[in-house]
């Protein structure tokens, strides 16, 4: 999956990176905070929700952050065929980011049960490792659409830490309580990201389908596979 239209590039070039950036900063300045305070004036203490882990909560947020910042680098088919071997280690890279992160929202996700919410973090942690694992097994098997298909699907879910942000600010301007505001950013998050990936997916036209040959072997053929040289 190769993003080419003009707002695609600008998105991907410029809006997420910048974005991704300032996240990650500016999450790393509260993860010190909440390392040096041991969670004391955590902003959502009125839920009583991460308050007594502040360092699940730093670690998720770090991890997330980070791999939100690689994933458009690995959307850029320019990159991809110019540093193959940059493209792998940052794959590498995100995958282990995206499966710490998911691990420590496990973790965070019973304290934070309101309106579901606790289950739909559940859920979203499963889906979002899922869709990763499912991306690289993908890869393996020299399945290039597969893998960019659920690597999509995956870089949705690592979205949905700027999404929830920017559905928080909306919230903060309604003045809606936190008490609501939470639950309602939270269902959007998931529902908008979701939604969108899988439009995307479907309005996108399949490559065509050519054998793929194994790098270890000239003669099996893995029909109904695409050939990383077409696809790229």
């Amino acid at each position: 999956m190769t993003c080419t239209s003009i707002p695609a590039q600008i998105f991907f070039w410029g809006i997420v990176p910048i974005a991704a950036g300032v996240l990650a900063v500016t999450l790393l300045v509260k993860a010190v905070v909440l390392a040096v305070t041991l969670g004391d004036g955590f902003p959502m203490k009125v839920l009583h929700a991460n308050k007594e882990v502040p360092g699940f909560f730093a670690i998720h947020i770090l991890t997330g952050a980070v791999a939100l910042l690689i994933g458009p680098w690995q959307l850029s088919a320019f990159l991809r065929d110019l540093y193959p071997r940059l493209h792998r280690r940052l794959g590498r890279s995100y995958v282990i980011l995206v499966l710490i992160s998911a691990g420590a929202s496990v973790f965070l996700a019973p304290r934070l049960d309101v309106y579901g919410t606790g289950v739909l973090r559940l859920l979203t942690a499963v889906l979002w490792s899922l869709f990763t694992v499912l991306g690289v097994v993908a890869i393996r098997n020299m399945d290039v659409t597969a893998h960019r298909r659920w690597m999509l699907r995956s870089y949705a879910f690592t979205f949905m830490g700027l999404t929830l942000l920017f559905y928080n600010w909306i919230g903060g301007q309604l003045g809606i309580g936190l008490a609501y505001k939470y639950p309602a950013v939270t269902w959007l998050t998931f529902l908008t990201n979701v939604s969108l990936v899988e439009i995307l997916l479907w309005r996108s036209p399949m490559p065509r389908l050519v054998p793929a040959y194994r790098p270890d072997s000239s003669d099996p053929v893995i029909e109904g596979r695409t050939a990383i040289a077409a696809a790229a």
